[in-house]
């Protein structure tokens, strides 16, 4: 299996064709800036940005955002990606466990979403990325932390999930994501399947892998409270659900210092 940082490098040139940016800002923008809004948070860090989706979207809409990736291939298509909008935002290649060595300003949020904390494997690293973070904040800042249900998922384990289309290089892409469940391990194998469709027409396929972590509440719980984060409300989407163990797709938890 491939560590964090080959498996999004490898995946950066097809990120944007497997997400529908169109689709999932409309729906987690309103939540997004009405928390940033209840915290007066104006200064966000973006802390894994990826292709940089949220980032462009919210220093469109005024914000003062700063990107950080532990990919740079990432990073790279994130800068490309802001550079063909018009917008001007500072990109960084850091991961959650670097964040208090790579800034020195305070942050009034910081964004973590896209199921990105599933990626630390271990009690250490994730207080050491957690308190990253919170040393990243300004006192009162607030984090909006974004991970999958797997109080949910790790009872249902659903093995495949939907195939995302689109073009990039003049080339058709179709990406299929599926998961592997290790209850030995407790760990996921997450695997995504890329097809691309070459000029004669034939298609490739190339699949990567990479390790998750199936963080339950409970768990999420608390290593924020052991990293210092005093208050926490936790979420079932991000379009502002209530978190339900058993039903809810999503756990998002907003948690301040």
């Amino acid at each position: 299996m491939l560590t964090e940082t080959e498996f999004y490098d490898q995946l950066a040139n097809s990120f944007d064709v497997m997400t529908d940016w169109q689709s999932r800002l409309a729906a987690e923008l309103p939540f997004l800036e009405a928390t940033l809004a209840e915290h007066g948070a104006r200064v966000v860090l973006d802390s894994a940005c990826g292709t940089g989706g949220h980032t462009l979207a919210l220093a469109q809409r005024g914000y003062r955002v700063t990107g950080a990736d532990i990919s740079p291939a990432m990073i790279a298509r994130a800068q490309a990606n802001a550079e063909c909008a018009g917008v001007t935002i500072p990109f960084y290649v850091a991961r959650l466990q670097n964040l208090r060595a790579t800034f020195a300003e305070k942050f009034d949020a910081v964004l973590c979403l896209g199921n990105s904390f599933a990626h630390i494997l271990t009690d250490g690293d994730a207080l050491d990325s957690l308190g990253n973070i919170r040393e990243c904040l300004r006192l009162d800042g607030v984090l909006i932390l974004h991970n999958l249900n797997y109080d949910k998922r790790w009872h249902a384990k659903p093995r495949w999930f939907a195939v995302n289309s689109g073009v990039r290089d003049g080339r058709a892409m179709l990406v299929w994501r599926f998961a592997d469940y290790n209850e030995i391990a407790r760990q996921i194998q997450f695997n995504i399947a890329l097809f691309t469709q070459n000029e004669t027409g034939a298609w490739n396929v190339q699949v990567q892998s990479t390790p998750q972590r199936p963080y339950h509440q409970s768990e999420i719980e608390l290593l924020l409270r052991r990293a210092g984060f005093r208050t926490m409300t936790f979420w079932g989407d991000l379009q502002g659900a209530p978190f339900d163990a058993a039903q809810s797709p999503d756990l998002v938890v907003v948690a301040t210092v």
